[in-house]
C-alpha cells in the first residue's frame, strides 16, 4: 500500500507523528519561554507600580511642605510692602537728614554683622 507521495503508508504515518511531537515540543518551549517573560514583566510592573506610590507620596509631603512655606513668605512680603511704602513716604517728604540716618544706620549694621562673623 503505496501512498501518492511514493511512500510507503506506515512511513508518512510515522514522519507525521514525529513532526506533531517535535511541534509539540517545540510549542511547549515557546509556551515556558512566554510565560517566563510574562512573568519579569509582571515582576517590572509591580517595581514601577511601587516606585508610583513612592513618588505620591513624595510629592504630597512636598506640597504640604509648600503649603507651610507660603504662609510665612506672604507675611514677609506684607511687612516688605509696608517697610517700603514707609520708605517711599519718608523719601518724598523731603527730609534728607532721615535718609542720611538711614544710610549710617545700614552701614553700622553691616558692619556689625561682619564683625558678628567674623568673630
Amino acid at each position: 500500500a503505496r501512498v501518492s507521495g511514493g511512500f510507503p503508508r506506515g512511513l508518512t504515518t510515522s514522519m507525521s507523528s514525529a513532526r506533531n511531537r517535535h511541534r509539540s515540543v517545540v510549542n511547549e518551549e515557546m509556551e515556558e519561554n512566554n510565560n517566563k517573560q510574562i512573568h519579569a514583566l509582571g515582576s517590572k510592573v509591580f517595581e514601577m507600580k511601587n516606585i508610583a506610590i513612592d513618588i505620591q507620596k513624595e510629592l504630597e509631603k512636598q506640597n504640604k511642605q509648600l503649603d507651610d512655606l507660603s504662609t510665612p513668605m506672604s507675611r514677609l512680603g506684607d511687612m516688605f510692602k509696608k517697610t517700603m511704602s514707609a520708605m517711599g513716604k519718608m523719601t518724598q517728604g523731603g527730609g534728607s537728614c532721615y535718609m542720611c540716618q538711614l544710610i549710617l544706620f545700614v552701614f553700622v549694621f553691616f558692619l556689625l554683622l561682619k564683625y558678628l562673623i567674623m568673630g
